[in-house]
This record gives structure tokens, sequence and C-alpha cells, in this order.
């Protein structure tokens, strides 16, 4: 099937032509024809076929014609949500045909080819595109687009004509464009310059003064300095210059840089000069080369292509050896005056309207003598520094990075055929990562799979040895290794070292900081060969004062740069000291082990409170973990304790194990007693928050006796207060209690501190799980009022008004306890997030707004799900199952004994017995009287053997109302509930007894 736009709307098959009846319909067909390979959205086809108003019934009449014509083509057209296309193959549309040829032809690299063609593609316009059909809409939106396609591409297969001396076939192929847009200035100019190459100067006069009456008639203005310079040079006798064709052959693949591309040719349209920047190998010759074809024609003097040397093996080519070589290319004897020659080139260039393309400059000063005078040229400059001082030239910058991972397929699939990507996708991602989506890099790979049947032995190779494999065998410039060993070449003695130890960095990225650290500099020098570095596109600044290498370009610096005086203990210093900094600021109640002559010098940053020290470990936590991932003996523990500070709201724990499981392995083995007690110490904190307690207790109790030996008295203490919390998870709470009032007697032997404060916080959580409210209100309040004092920085204010919301909501004080949340999430900031909105969602269930704590207890699941604290998310889902009435009972139940068997796992009897108190009276309120009893028994039983009043007054409760013969369990609930203050449970009690009155 043929099928036909570039003119009357046609459909042919097998010769023979098949009617498509009515205006509408050939618009709906041309339409999708026009936009092959893309949907039609039903508003646009609506919009082309109606002047006016659409009828109401637009819609209907548009599904009418696509199924009208759908009698007529069969199943050509496919439709979907987002409308309508013509689902054939591209060669059966003329329009793809044409755009086809068209590429052919830019691509072709020998005149003579293009011009083939472009004849082909030319003749297939047979009129107007979609001619006689549609309103304004396709007028404006489809058919003067089309034209502008054929315009262009007439005037550049004109431009060939000349250069291949068939001058007298120009004038005649011009005609109509130059009748149908007489204000456009390209074709008159192409007919005038074949009128004087084929020496009918008089034709070539009389048609440049008709131009001239018609721009007077119609806009009162002269020709533009395009045509006045040609219709001078016909006047004064001069001979027609020498076309010079110096582009090299268009790169026969060429994917992606849509928007450069635009950019790049906007730029030449405006007479800008163009300078394309980027690293070794990512394709800036090649977009220089590939836009220099499509806009040849709009250059019919030549085009001047020159590569400047700048980062090849030799020296960079100075201006007074190119200049001849310009010069001779435009037809013109160079004098031998280097001055001279300057002066010839830019009066030559002056009249003409030539591209120059300055290919691989090393420097602004290289490239500014070889800059045309006027603006009636187009520069393209290509190189890998940033060439800032061209801006006094009104140079604009199309900078280049790496190619998205679908255009690293495509450039794959065109470079191998689309079989091999297509058979393996998984291989094709892998390669192009392997390759850095680097235009070169893709590109050598490509040639070295040619005739290999798939991709995996290839990448195999590649993981054995990059460089040798990213290299063409006899082709000693086809290899990456080359492409970077020229701007590497190019550097200062300072910027190559920096550059050289940059490749030591472990992390992700980098800073003046910590380059400083590297070159031994001030930040202020680092952050100047950074600046350098940038500018030669060996650094790429992607965010504002951070930096990071390519990845193959750090490869190549760690395989072909480093030396033997290259060391990265400069930067290893400066991150445990900034770490060892933030870390007070941060957690003022973690203790570290204070430095000795054994540990780095002191080199880090300052910082003037919590939230720079926040900012500074927000940004540099995965630049932190790489480096304890490269680091060893005392540095790796030194390294890794300062985790401690930052587990709780930086880095999940189980990101912490890691490491310091390594690190004590390597403090064993050295007999290191205080990296052993750190670690033992760091692993227990670790297992502590991912709330383990057998782990933690294990690593705790060896910590203790650890720093005991070595006499640190404040890491003894630390350990033991944190043993005594976490012992309280599996055994009694009134032991807990009093090994809490221990504890605190001797912080109060020292001066009054932040583990002071923590250990009081801690006392006032455990009063709170034996059900004694009123006591923890007064820990908690000594606990704040000491923090307060104590100056500390604002991030222990979560936890605290979090802790002061379940005290309130235990005595029974809604209002203050919904205070307390508020200002709890208020300062979260992530920090214990999901165990507030879980209380909080608590405090609304009680207060009798069940949509709100739904949300509430929604939004705990997700932040505890999101962060891996396992208690934190259990207890979300929990509160969810006993908040959330708009689910089923099945689902509620389901929840709250999944929920029931994780805390089995972790040992944690205060949840595990609140979930049993809520699972009870669920099943309570679902009339499953019996289950409901039965939990609620084991739970009074689980309270009563951990001291958990308030849990047990809850249980009985529970049972008095599951079993109305059991009025004594009531009575001994009130009687708890009013012993210890909690006034909603007591008066729950109270209401079941009055019930079974």
């Amino acid at each position: 099937m043929d099928i036909r736009v570039l003119g009357p709307v046609e459909v042919f098959e097998g010769g023979a032509q098949i009617p498509i009846e009515g205006a509408q319909r050939q618009c709906v067909l041309g339409l999708l024809a026009a936009h092959h390979g893309t949907y039609v959205p039903m508003d646009r086809l609506i919009e082309a076929l109606w002047e006016e108003e659409p009828p109401k019934t637009a819609k209907t009449i548009v599904q009418l014609k696509v199924s009208q014509l759908r009698k007529t083509l069969g199943d050509r057209i496919a439709s979907t949500t987002a409308g309508y296309s013509l689902a054939v193959p591209e060669e059966e549309v003329d329009l793809v045909r044409f755009r086809r040829l068209a590429a052919e032809g830019r691509s072709a690299g020998r005149p003579e080819l293009a011009a083939a063609a472009w004849e082909r593609a030319l003749g297939l316009w047979w009129g107007q595109p979609l001619q006689g059909i549609g309103t304004a809409w396709v007028e404006q939106r489809v058919r003067v687009p089309l034209l502008r396609e054929a315009w262009d591409l007439l005037e550049e297969y004109a431009a060939t004509l000349i250069e291949l001396g068939r001058h007298r076939e120009v004038p005649a192929l011009l005609q109509e464009l130059r009748h149908e847009e007489p204000l456009r200035e390209t074709p008159h100019a192409l007919a005038m310059t074949a009128l004087w190459h084929d020496g009918r100067t008089a034709e070539a006069l009389e048609l440049f003064h008709g131009v001239q009456r018609v721009l007077a008639g119609e806009l009162g203005v002269d020709p533009g300095p395009r045509l006045r310079d040609l219709h001078q040079r016909i006047v004064e006798g001069h001979r027609p210059p020498t076309v010079p064709r110096q582009l090299p052959r268009d790169v026969a693949v060429f994917v992606g840089r849509r928007e450069e591309t635009e950019r790049l040719r906007a730029l030449l349209r405006d007479g800008r000069l163009a300078v394309v920047t980027g690293a070794a190998g990512i394709g800036k010759s090649a977009l220089a080369v590939h836009v220099g074809h499509q806009v040849a024609a709009g250059f019919p003097d030549g085009q001047l292509h020159v590569d400047l040397g700048g980062h090849g093996q030799g020296e960079p080519l100075p201006p007074e050896r190119v200049l001849p070589r310009l010069l001779g290319a435009l037809g013109v004897p160079a004098p031998r005056d280097a001055a001279e020659q300057l002066d010839l080139y830019r009066s030559t260039l002056a009249t003409r309207r030539v591209l120059v393309v300055l290919d691989n400059a090393a420097h602004a000063e290289q490239v500014r003598p070889l800059l045309p005078g006027g603006s009636s040229c187009g520069v393209i400059v290509t190189s890998r520094e940033a060439l800032r001082g061209l801006t006094l030239q009104g140079a604009q910058c199309v900078s280049l990075g790496t190619l998205a991972p679908d255009e690293s397929r495509d450039l794959l699939a065109d470079l191998v055929g689309r079989d091999p990507v297509t058979a393996d996708p998984e291989a094709a991602a892998e390669l192009a990562d392997l390759c850095g989506h680097l235009p070169l890099a893709l590109a050598i790979a490509g040639a070295n799979l040619f005739g290999r049947a798939g991709l995996r032995e290839y990448i195999e190779e590649l993981h054995a040895d990059r460089w040798s494999t990213l290299a063409v065998e006899g082709d000693a410039q086809a290899t990456v290794a080359t492409a970077f060993a020229g701007s590497y070449a190019a550097l200062a003695p300072d910027t190559q070292m920096l550059f050289r130890r940059l490749a030591l960095v472990p992390g992700c990225d980098f800073t003046a900081a910590s380059a400083a650290r590297l070159t031994r500099t001030d930040p202020g020098t680092a952050k100047r060969l950074l600046a350098r570095l940038a500018s030669a596109h060996l650094v790429e600044e992607h965010a504002p004062g951070r930096y990071r290498l390519h990845d193959l370009v750090a490869l190549y610096a760690r395989e072909h740069c480093t030396a033997g005086d290259d060391d990265p203990a400069g930067l290893h210093a400066y991150y445990l000291h900034t770490a060892r900094a933030a870390a007070p600021l941060l957690a003022p109640s973690i203790d570290l082990l204070p430095l000795t002559h054994e540990d780095p010098p002191r080199d880090g940053e300052v910082f003037d409170g919590a939230d720079a020290a926040n900012a500074w470990f927000r940004t540099e936590q995965h630049n932190l973990l790489a480096v304890i991932d490269h680091a060893g003996g005392r540095l790796l523990w030194r390294l890794v304790e300062t985790l401690r500070a930052f587990m709780y709201g930086g880095y999940q724990p189980n990101v912490v194990i890691g490491p310091a499981g390594r690190a004590l392995a390597e403090t064993e083995r050295a007999g290191d007693r205080d990296g052993q007690a750190s670690m033992h110490h760091t692993l227990a904190n670790a297992w502590f928050v991912l709330n383990e307690p057998r782990p933690a207790i294990k690593h705790y109790e060896i910590a203790s006796r650890l720093y005991e030996e070595a006499g640190w008295k404040a890491g003894t203490l630390a350990t033991l207060t944190n043993l005594i919390v976490i012992s309280a998870t599996l055994g009694d709470l009134q032991e807990s209690t009093r090994n809490h009032e221990r504890v605190i007697r001797l912080w109060e032997a020292f001066e009054p501190s932040a583990k002071l404060a923590a250990t009081l916080e801690n006392y006032a959580i455990k009063l709170l799980w034996a059900g004694r409210p009123r006591e923890a209100l007064d820990q908690q309040l000594r606990s704040v009022r000491l923090r307060q004092s104590l100056g500390e920085p604002p991030g222990w204010k979560a936890r605290a008004y979090s802790i002061f919301g379940d005290i309130h909501l235990a005595l029974g004080d809604l209002g203050a306890a919904m205070e307390a949340f508020e200002q709890g999430l208020e300062s979260a900031r992530g920090v214990q997030l999901a165990g507030t909105l879980s209380s909080a969602a608590m405090a609304w269930h009680m207060k009798g707004d069940g949509p709100r704590a739904a949300e509430l207890a929604r939004q705990a699941v997700q932040v505890g799900r999101v962060r891996g604290l396992g208690s934190e998310y259990e207890e979300a889902r929990s509160t969810l199952a006993r908040v959330d009435e708009s689910l089923d009972l099945a689902e509620r139940v389901g929840l709250l004994e999944d929920v029931l068997a994780a805390y089995r796992d972790r040992t944690y009897p205060y949840l595990d017995t609140r979930a049993r108190v809520w699972l009870a009276e669920v099943l309570l309120d679902g009339g499953r009287r019996e289950e409901a009893a039965a939990h609620a028994r084991q739970a009074r039983d689980d309270a009563v053997r951990h001291g958990m009043r308030r849990l047990e007054g809850l249980a009985l409760t529970l049972l008095a109302r599951a079993c109305p013969d059991r009025r004594d369990d009531a009575r001994r609930a009130v009687e708890l509930h009013r012993e210890y203050g909690h006034r909603l449970d007591e008066a729950a009690a109270l209401a079941v007894l009055g019930d079974q009155t």
C-alpha cells in the first residue's frame, strides 16, 4: 500500500487507486499519516475538521470517519486512550520516505550521493501537502511546517547542485519557491549564485533588482547583507569564489542530542558563536559535523573544517599555521606575514556566508584569530575546555553530557544490530553502564562486537580489563584511554596531582574542603584547581560546590595516573575529625573514646551549631560510609565509632552492623582493647535501635567490662545504662526501675550532663511501661529541664514530647497528650516519627475521631515501613488495626496476629502485651467473646509477670466485659487504675461494673 500526503491525500495498492471519499475522511487519514509513529488525540482531529465551534456530536463523527476508513484500509488504524495512529510500515507513507531520503542525503558525505537522495525525496511531492482539505489549524500546524521541510531541503539540494557544477538547473528549480516565498532570502541568493557561476551575470543582476523592488514594495526595506554582498561582488567583476566543502563525512549513527542539536542550529541561525564543550569521547565533534551537514545549505559559500589538535598527541596548532590552510581552501593565496593573513582572512569572509568548524580547540587564544569579523558566517568551536574567554566574543555554550540509558541502547542497536540488543536487554544495559554511556566507548564496543553473535562474552572481557577492551585493535586513536590521556596531558602539574588523587576518593562526590585534604592545600586553592578540572570536563560540578568524576574518568585516573606519593590519608583524617565534630552536636548523650597520639592529626570542619552539623552529615553520609568501606586498622574503628551519633536519624542501624562487625574482627586480631570496646558498644546500640534485645545485651555486657578494664568511667556508665534499659524489655520492670535509680545516682556524682538526662528519660519510659505515669511524668520533666539548662541542641525534643504525650495518654489527659504529640511531630524531622504518629492516632481514637485516628495510623505504617525499624512498624500496624474501624474484622485480627508473631521473634513483652490487649478488644467488639477472653487472660498473666500495672488493668476490664460473671476482675481493674492515676481507664472499668449491675 502507498499512502500519499505530499499533495492530495491518496491511497494506492498494487498500482490501483483506492478511493477515499469525502474531505473529512481524507483529513483524518492525512493527519494520521503526517504523524506516523505517534498517536493523534481526539481533540486534535476535532480541531482539524471544524473551522468554527465543533458540533456536540464531533467525537461521534470522528469515530464514524475512523470506522469508515477501517472498512477501506482494514486494520491499519489502531486506537488507544491516547488517540488514533496509522499502523502501517514506514515505507508505505510518502512523508516518511521523504524524511528518510532527506536524512540519507545529509549523512552521505559526498555531494553527488546527497544530490541523488534529495532528488528522489523532492520527487515525492505532487503539490501542497494535504491539499485542499482541513481547517486553518491544519494549515498552520501541519501544511506550513511540511512545506518548510520541503523548502529547506530544496535549498540544500540547490546548494549541492552549485557545488557539483550543475548551475543551470538551479534557477528553474527555485522558481516556484521564490514565487511562493518572495521574502525568503536564501533561494534568491542561490539562484543569483548559480547564474553568476554560469556566466549569466546580467540575469543575476536583474534577479537582484527584482528582489529589491519586491522588498521595497512589500516591506519598505532593502535586501539583506547576503544579497547585497553577492550583488557587490558581481558588479565589481569578481570571479565566482572557490566553494570549500571540508566537513568530514557525517557520522553513520547519530542518536539523541535533540535539545543540543536544536540549540546549536538556533545559535547558527542567529549568527552567534557556538562553543560545544564536554569530556573526551562525549561526541562533541560528531555533533558539530552532524549539525554542520544539516545547516550546510544556509552557508552556500562553503564549509571550512580544521582540527586544531588541542588534545592530540602533538602540540596544538597555532593560528599562524591554520590561517594559510583556511585561505587556501577559500581560493585566496596567503601572504607570508601573519598579520596580513589575518586581515585577508577576515576580509574574505566578510562578504561570504561560510560555516567555520574549529574542532578540538585547546584554549580561547588559539580560537580568537580564526573567528570571522562579521556575523554573516556561522562558527562552531568544539573543545574539552569551557573556553569561557570566548564569551567576550559573544559565544554561547552547548555542553554535552553522557547519553541517557535509552539513547545508549539505541546507539548500540544501530552499531551491532537490533537483534542482539532485543534478545538480551539486560546485557545491553550492562554493556552501556560499563561504557559509562560515553559515545566513544559505545562506538568502540560496537566495532569490537562486529561479527559476534551476542554481548555476554564481550562484557566478560570488559570486566576483566576495561581499558584494553575499550580499544579497536590496530587503531591507536580508537581507544578511550587515548582520549583521556590528551585531556590529562594538557593540565598543569598541580591540577594533574589533584586529578590523580581524586581517583582515590572512595565516595560518590567531593567538595573543595575534601579536595584540599588530598592536595594538602587550603580550600580556596583546591576550589581553583577543581574549577580548572571542571573547565577541562574531567570533573563535573553536579550541584553547587559538589563535584564528581565520571566512572570511566575515575577508572582512567586510578589505573593510568596515580603515583606512589598519592595517598588518601589526609582525606580519611578529614572525615574522621569532621564526623567527631558533628557527633556531640547531633547526639550530646553519645560519648566517643578520647583521641590519642595514635590517631590522625586533627583536620576537620568546625560547626557553629547542630543545623550546620546535620547539613554536613546529610550531604556527606554516603561518602563517609564509602571511606569506612575502604579504611582499615585503627582508622576503621575510629570512623565506625562516630556512626553511633548518626544512626538514630541518619544511617539505618543495619547499615552500621556490617562495618562494625568488620572493625571488631580487625581489633580482635590486633589485640586492640579500646577498639573492641568501642565496636561492641556500637554493635549494641545498632541492635538496640533495631529492637533486637538479645544481641544488644551481649555486646553491652562485653563493652561495659572492657571499658571498666580501660578505666573509662563515661563508657562504663553509658553501656551499663543502656544495658539496664534494654534488659527491661526481657525481664522484670520492678528490677529495671531499681537499677535505673542506682545508675541515676552514679551519673549524679558527675557534673550535670546529657547522659543523666538520657538516663532520666529512659527511666520515665520504664515507669510508664510499669503503669506508673505520675512518677514517669516527674522523671521526664527532670530530664527536659536538665537538657534545657545544658543548652542542648533541639534534636531531643521530638522524642521527649512523644514521651510526654504517652504519659498524658496513660493519665487520661487527652488535651495535654494531643498537644504534646503535635509538638513532637513538629520537632520530629523523621526521628521517632512513626512511634509519635501511632501514639497520636490512639489519642484521636480515644477522643472519638475515628477518621483522623486512622489517617495518622496509616501515616505511621508508611513511615515505619520506609525507615525499616521493626518495632515502630509493628506498633504502627497494631495501632492501625485498633483504630481503623473501616477495616473488616478479619483484616484487623490478621494484622494484630501478624504483629504478635513478630514480637515473639523479638521478645518484647510490653509491646507484645499491649498488642494482645488490643486484639482482645477488637475480637470483643466483633462479637467473638471466647477468643477475646482467651487473649485477655494471657495479656493479664503477662502483665502481672512483668509488672505492667496499666496493661493488667486493661486486660482485667476486657475479661469482665467478655465474661459478665467476672465482676471481681472489673473491681480489681478499677482499684489498679485509681491507684496509679489512669483516669479514663478507671472510668471504662467503672462503666463495665455499671453495665453488670
